[in-house]
């Protein structure tokens, strides 16, 4: 057996799988879309070292085949990864409407298809590494969040227990759908009504001094730390594979933008989690908002 990483690319339809296929295509993937079920073995022989399988609704009858699929693959001791990707309803609405293309799935509307899928799915969902709403996201980022995915867990070149987003965001353009975990820190006092701080943001020095100084941020941060090392390790116990924490600000370009940064280091730092894959984003930041 040849074979070294196997990504299958699931999720949504209308979620961005083939845009996912590409770019894993770009990264030297071999890339397979729909691969019938059944032919996992005879591809895993082949001489390709790196492959990415785009597998939905249309491949399988039902989520058995698909675990009976990914159990063979984790028998064979190749490393495989788990990409799901999903999208707000409304999205993927839109998406449907200006491609003309209909659901697979062909229910009485495509609203009800959407949700159907949405459930029949929700249990692959749940065993993924990455999991990606592309309900807000360009291209250019859904890219950036894979290529950080893989890189990370190559670095890392050990069997990891869980992937952890950990992502800021400003409520005043709304919450991020796919958060497991949602901490607020509006409460502490804001860098933007300091003249000096407004037009600076979480990665700037002066803005991390400020913040970070503050007598809210110490009280909370010293609960939030050993809340997170008790929790993680119970989600990894549980067989969660992928963990999104968001913290947000009113504009999320100061305070969470610290609180996140600051997070992902000791994380990564700490003594009590092992084998862990952190990878961040901020999300005002990608979109344009600062």
């Amino acid at each position: 057996m040849k074979t070294k990483h196997i990504i299958i690319v699931t999720g949504l339809s209308g979620a961005g799988k083939t845009t996912a296929l590409n770019i894993l295509e770009d990264m030297n993937y071999y890339t397979i879309d729909n691969l019938p079920l059944g032919l996992e073995k005879s591809l895993l022989d082949t001489e390709i070292e790196k492959l990415a399988v785009g597998i939905d609704i249309r491949t399988f009858k039902n989520t058995k085949d698909f675990f009976k699929f990914i159990n063979y693959i984790k028998e064979t001791g190749v490393k495989m990864d788990i990409i799901f990707l999903e999208a707000h309803e409304a999205i993927i609405l839109g998406r449907y409407t200006l491609s003309r293309r209909a659901h697979p799935l062909k229910e009485v509307t495509l609203l009800r298809s959407i949700l159907k899928e949405k459930k029949i799915l929700f249990p692959i969902k749940e065993i993924a590494d990455l999991i990606i709403d592309t309900t807000e996201i360009k291209n250019v980022e859904l890219e950036k969040r894979i290529k950080k995915f893989i890189l990370a867990k190559d670095k890392e070149n050990i069997d990891v227990n869980i992937n952890i987003h950990i992502q800021s965001f400003g409520y005043k353009y709304g919450i991020p759908t796919d958060s497991d975990l949602m901490f607020d820190v509006r409460f502490i006092p804001n860098p933007y009504y300091i003249e000096k701080l407004k037009e600076l943001n979480g990665f700037d020095e002066e803005v991390k001094e400020y913040v970070l100084s503050q007598k809210e941020s110490e009280e909370f941060y010293s609960k939030l730390l050993p809340l997170l090392e008790f929790l993680i390790p119970q989600y990894i116990k549980e067989g969660k594979k992928h963990l999104t924490i968001s913290i947000g600000c009113s504009g999320g370009q100061h305070r969470s933008v610290t609180f996140v940064n600051k997070l992902a280091e000791d994380l990564k730092n700490s003594k009590v989690l092992k084998h862990i894959n952190i990878y961040v984003s901020h999300r005002e930041k990608e979109l344009g908002h600062w």
